[in-house]
């Protein structure tokens, strides 16, 4: 079964290649991309489409890995640190009987 799922797999794998080698072989229209101002220099239409699918496959494996929840949970300790230091000194001035800014 092992040897079966490789097999599939690689066959996959050459099936993706020639499809893209093709895909590039009939798409080769110099196109120039342009962001306001900036012009990229003109390249094949294959190579924007194919830039775009691996930029976008890159972040998905990046998003789908959670690199960026880390920042998001570190952001959220951060903020109940502060929410909990607020609310020891809130309870030493309580104890102290500081009637406090009220």
């Amino acid at each position: 079964m092992r040897t079966l799922k490789r097999l599939l797999a690689g066959f996959f794998v050459v099936c993706v290649f020639v499809a893209t080698v093709a895909f590039a072989w009939y798409n080769d229209t110099p196109v120039a991309v342009g962001l306001g101002d900036w012009r990229l220099p003109p390249q094949a239409v294959s190579i924007w489409i194919l830039g775009a699918f691996v930029i976008g496959g890159a972040l998905g494996l990046l998003l789908g890995l959670r690199l960026f929840q880390g920042f998001r949970r570190n952001s959220r300790v951060r903020k109940l640190s502060r929410q909990l230091a607020a609310a020891r000194q809130e309870i030493e001035r309580l104890k102290t009987g500081d009637p406090g800014p009220d």
